[in-house]
């Protein structure tokens, strides 16, 4: 995708705005908007903008965002387009190695996963085995392209995707999904995308947004760094999620659910990012990652037990 010419988004922001804005700058941006072809443009009356390729889906999960109760810390959409938006330029930059991720980005995602439990955002991918199915298959060609291109690694790339394939048709994650409640997620929520400005912490880059359970972008967010083994211990999900998320829904979960969700996320999050990993990351990390999904299978497999889940 590309971002469209001024003449397309101008007029649309002019009407937003009741003026005629006049651009006096522009400049690309990176870190969390780099999903896409982006770009802060300066205006003449000193305010600046971001300029967003964009899908319906990105467009769809900005308005779901926009309607959640509470201070949520998401880009503000000023004008959605056909295959662009125009956003409010939030200052930050992305979060420094080693730091922890601010508590605004934890509530955040804890209000909306709130907001939209059990219900489904017009125009957001739902997470249910076809789309399960077609994470495993967009994987397995991912890794059967490196191991074409990467002699060396080959067998390494061939025994992933072996596994991957036994993966989508795996009775256990049917099980869990059919069991488990769904919400909005972003989808991508890793500390890439989460900005640290004046204004406090933003989470950039709906691009990637589903209905799916919550622990997905909670997995995601706490991961260990990706230039090392992703079975190094993940970061503990704080407190102040869980917390929020169960004020805000007015009742705890219980913790037989919480195990399966976070089993369900650790898989779901790995089998996603496969294709990067063998793509630019090398065996090594592939390995890695097989070997966090056979382990949580493991663990969805012992949290499931027979056990009945509201």
């Amino acid at each position: 995708m590309t971002a469209p010419p001024d003449d397309v988004w101008l007029g649309p922001l002019a009407k937003r705005l009741r003026r005629a804005p006049r651009v006096v700058g522009r400049e690309p941006l990176a870190g969390g908007y780099a999903s896409a072809a982006v770009e802060r443009i300066d205006l003449d009356d000193g305010s600046s903008v971001v300029l967003k390729a964009a899908g319906a889906e990105e467009i769809a999960a900005l308005r779901a965002v926009a309607v959640v109760n509470g201070p949520v810390r998401v880009p503000r959409m000023l004008v959605p387009g056909d295959g662009w938006i125009v956003l409010a330029h939030e200052p930050g930059d992305p979060l420094p190695p080693g730091t922890p991720v601010p508590d605004d980005a934890w509530r955040t995602l804890a209000l909306v996963h709130a907001h939209w439990r059990r219900n489904r955002p017009r125009g957001v991918p739902v997470v249910d085995p076809t789309w399960w199915g077609r994470l495993c298959a967009l994987a397995s060609v991912g890794l059967q392209a490196a191991a074409a291109r990467d002699p060396d690694a080959r067998q390494a790339y061939l025994d992933a995707d072996a596994v991957v394939r036994t993966w989508a048709t795996d009775d256990r994650i049917g099980t869990a999904l059919a069991a488990l409640p769904r919400t909005l997620c972003h989808g991508d929520a890793h500390r890439g995308n989460v900005h640290a400005g004046p204004a406090g912490a933003v989470l950039l880059d709906w691009g990637n947004a589903r209905v799916a359970p919550g622990s997905l972008d909670t997995v995601i967010l706490a991961a260990p760094p990706p230039d090392g083994p992703a079975d190094a211990p993940s970061d503990p999900v704080p407190q102040r999620y869980r917390d929020t998320l169960h004020e805000a829904l007015g009742a705890a979960d219980p913790p037989a659910m919480i195990a399966v969700e976070t089993a369900w996320a650790r898989i779901a999050a790995h089998v996603q990012y496969l294709p990067f990993a063998a793509d630019h990351q090398g065996p090594e990390r592939v390995t890695s990652m097989v070997r966090v999904v056979v382990a949580a299978l493991a663990e969805l497999d012992d949290a499931l037990g027979g056990r009945r889940l509201p």
